[in-house]
């Protein structure tokens, strides 16, 4: 949803323009990936750092400096002074936001430590970074460490648009006009400075850096000292004024060096900080950035997230890799929430989607929050699209006139939405919140598809999207407006609300009806296979035309026409993962235009063919959504991060333009698979271990769920290996008992025996049929000899091993083998 007509030009811009700063069709030296350091897929990788509900976070861009958006503080080592560039990072303990990465040179190793803090007061909602560097000295005599710092607008630029390569616009208008007048466009009339721990641009403090030890030398550029004096031999002094101005902005300013003595074993740690806006001089602000003390705010921050999210986690997996990413990305979809006044304002990102869609995409990372028991923070967002809400009922984005609105899915994700968060809590307040607003959104809906000659919502025209089409009625979108009208349904219930229900159960059955009449023509043409649209055209990328099964089961799961459609879809994937066509221009021969066709890949619509593929449930299937599980977790950083789309395949592991990481649905959808495979409803049955991995089951591991939330009420259930098989413990709180319970035997293991408390259980289709009031099932059995090696580990070692090979091949042809 988030690729509206704006983002799309200025991509189309940015790609034409300058193929984002590389040749279409290059692959990086294997060498990228280093042996010893984790592994990162993608080649300018980006973070975010800043504090919980803050309007506003730093970029740490791929080299490893901090960009702002007012600026960004470079490192250097050694003398002469090299820029960092050091593309793997990691997270604190592995998952907190506070990013890590080391450098060698000379014999020293330079480790630094990142992250942001909000320091209220005057600074509240504009976040301080702090960064430590260690410098260690492994060397077996004395070394000297040369570390320095600077501060640049911004870098250099391939590109004919406003922004620098893997960097973002800031939201400068979510900040008090106190840090952002005079300070957000470049200006060849500032004057910069340096005191003796501080940069200053125009009597603003850029960044603080340490004043003991002293620095060994300050310039104000890298080869520049400002000063414009000139003594002569004689002793007469002459010159003119000293030079205070960049001829650019991408000049490093206010370079700090400092040259650090080291025995051998011995270390040194400085400590920068860098307000994420100017500081006014001889202001409280600058006070509070002063006596901010680095300790205090580092054990502060990785307590606070610590207890957020580190503590006593609702899903523990025994493989670090899966454990780290479903930590670190709760974290990254809790800091896309801005606090404006009262307002809980859920964003994609804090980079290039940081605005409101509506409700659409945000609703998957709102819903990955209420599974990980971050209830209350989901319900804050959440409510945010009753407000948002425009008085027509429709789900419109920030800013957006409703004469251009054609976003019709946000009706469906808003009400899956606030649906799943009742399901999950029974919050009558919530309810009785956000009820008017399915009123509105129905009354809405009527109104536009009594515009519609198919009685469906209308065909969306200029909004270019991940379907790659214009003018259709798109199938996604209606299969998200049925996934509306199914919460809409269930809302009414809830509240009581009798007459509601009923004539919301007439539209949906309308509506289905509509829709199925529709498809039918569509699906007589392919044979049975759901393309993405209802009319006009079979093509088409494959994006929320596979919503089949999940959110909602629209479909029995062994339509034919479902086993078609993800027969067809899958064929189609690259690298482990779903593709598809960006057709941007890419040439022009004589009037004509040439547009890309080479498929790329798409981070977060496989989740869609997982989940379809765990509620079909059988061996292929299971073995299906590991797999892909295992391909989407491939396509992350070292710090967890996933992409949103665009990377060519076995090409050069780049990111599109400035669509940076991390990207928020991608997290929220894969917590929402991981959730899922150990704990899914389906109708009003409970399923347990719907799909493992053969890593999760090894002698004296143990898969955890703490109480996780579902629709029938809390379920904490611990399955626990050992050399005869594994044994499942069962604690539930439920309201309201499913009425089955199914245990799913694993795909890859042969169980000779089951019994619940005591009690033979037989096996029947793969599944354990258990009473909800089970305590302990016991299964004994053993892995298939004939099992495939499936784990993180070996998928990245499986790629590696897949992408030298086509790039020895690339070397003599010139050509990339897709």
């Amino acid at each position: 949803m988030k690729n509206q007509a704006w983002w799309f030009l200025i991509a189309l811009i940015l790609v034409t323009a300058t193929g984002y700063a590389q040749v279409r069709g290059g692959m990086l030296n294997p060498a990228v990936d280093v042996p010893s350091k984790p592994f990162s897929y993608f080649w300018h990788p980006t973070d975010v750092i800043g504090a919980l509900y803050a309007p506003v976070a730093t970029e740490v861009t791929p080299e490893g400096y901090l960009y702002t958006g007012f600026g960004e503080l470079m490192f250097f080592v050694g003398n002469p002074p090299e820029s960092v560039n050091q593309r793997i990072k990691t997270l604190h303990k592995g998952y907190l936001p506070i990013v890590e990465y080391d450098v060698e040179h000379s014999g020293v190793r330079y480790r630094f430590r990142m992250f942001g803090a909000d320091l209220g007061g005057g600074m509240a909602g504009v976040p301080i970074n702090f960064v430590e560097v260690e410098m260690r000295n492994g060397a077996k005599e004395t070394r000297t460490a040369f570390l320095s710092s600077a501060y640049r607008f911004r870098p250099p630029m391939n590109g004919v648009n406003s922004e620098a390569d893997y960097r973002f616009e800031q939201r400068f208008d979510l900040m008090p006009p106190k840090f952002t007048e005079g300070n957000t466009t470049f200006n060849k009339s500032w004057k910069y400075s340096l005191t003796r721990n501080a940069l200053l641009r125009d009597d603003r403090v850029l960044y603080l850096f340490p004043d003991q030890p002293e620095p060994h030398q300050t310039n104000l550029s890298l080869m520049d000292t400002g000063f414009r004096k000139y003594r002569y031999l004689n002793g007469r002094i002459a010159g003119g004024r000293d030079s205070q101005s960049p001829p650019d902005p991408h000049t490093p300013m206010g370079v700090v060096t400092y040259a650090i003595h080291l025995d051998p074993g011995a270390s040194r740690s400085l400590v920068f900080k860098i307000p994420l806006a100017p500081v006014p001089l001889h202001s409280d602000e600058m006070r509070q950035l002063e006596a901010a003390d680095y300790n205090e705010q580092f054990q502060r921050t990785t307590a606070e997230w610590e207890d957020r999210v580190g503590k006593n986690p609702r899903l523990r997996f025994p493989e670090q890799k899966v454990q780290d990413f479903l930590l670190a990305n709760t974290v990254w979809d809790l800091l896309a929430i801005d606090k404006r006044g009262d307002d809980y304002v859920p964003n994609v990102n804090k980079f290039q989607y940081h605005t409101y869609y509506g409700g659409c995409d945000t609703a998957h990372m709102m819903v990955a929050l209420d599974y990980m028991g971050l209830q209350d923070i989901a319900r804050k967002a959440l409510l945010y699209s009753v407000k948002a809400q425009d008085p027509s009922g429709a789900f419109v984005t920030d800013k957006q006139k409703l004469g251009d609105y054609e976003i019709y899915e946000s009706f469906g994700y808003a009400l899956w939405g606030w649906g799943r968060h009742y399901q999950l809590t029974r919050d009558s307040e919530f309810l009785k919140q956000i009820y008017p607003g399915v009123v509105r959104g129905i009354g809405w809906l009527e109104g536009v598809t009594k515009t519609d000659p198919l009685g469906l919502i209308p065909a969306m025209v200029d909004v270019p999207d991940d379907a790659g089409l214009s003018g259709v009625h798109q199938t996604g979108q209606n299969l998200w407006i049925l996934v509306g009208l199914r919460n809409a349904v269930s809302l009414a219930d809830a509240i009581g609300n009798g007459s509601d229900a009923e004539r919301f159960r007439a539209i949906e059955k309308s509506y289905r009806a509509a829709f199925d009449k529709q498809l039918a023509t569509q699906t007589a043409k392919t044979g049975g296979y759901i393309p993405p649209a209802l009319d006009q055209t079979l093509g088409g990328n494959d994006w929320d035309n596979m919503l089949l099964l999940y959110p909602e089961p629209l479909f029995e799961p062994f339509d034919p026409r479902v086993t078609s459609s993800i027969r067809k879809a899958r064929q189609g994937y690259l690298e482990g993962i779903l593709s598809y066509v960006l057709p941007i221009a890419v040439g022009k021969k004589g009037e004509d235009y040439e547009f890309d066709t080479v498929a790329r890949l798409h981070y977060w619509h496989t989740q869609d063919h997982s989940e379809n593929a765990l509620v079909r449930g059988g061996a292929e299937d299971q073995e299906a959504a590991v797999r892909d599980l295992y391909a989407c977790l491939l396509h992350t950083t070292s710090t967890h991060a996933p992409q949103e789309f665009g990377t060519y395949p076995w090409s050069d592991r780049d990111i599109v333009g400035h669509d940076i990481l991390p990207d928020g649905p991608a997290s929220g959808k894969t917590i929402e698979l991981l959730r899922n495979m150990l704990v899914r409803e389906y109708g009003n049955d409970l399923y347990l271990y719907s799909a493992l991995s053969p890593t999760w089951l090894q002698p004296g591991q143990a898969i955890v769920v703490d109480r996780e939330p579902t629709t029938f009420g809390p379920i904490s259930t611990t399955l626990r290996v050992n050399a005869d098989g594994f044994q499942v413990t069962l604690s539930n709180e439920f309201r309201q008992a499913p009425a089955r319970m199914l245990l799913r035997v694993p795909w890859f293991f042969d169980a000779r025996h089951a019994n619940a408390d005591g009690r033979a259980a037989p096996i029947k289709n793969g599944h354990i049929e258990i009473a909800p009031a089970t305590h302990t099932v016991v299964v004994q059995g053993r892995i298939r000899a004939d099992v495939p090696a499936l784990s993180f580990d070996h998928a990245v070692q499986e790629y590696k091993r897949e992408y030298r090979a086509r790039y020895a091949e690339f070397l003599r042809t010139g050509k990339i083998r897709r």
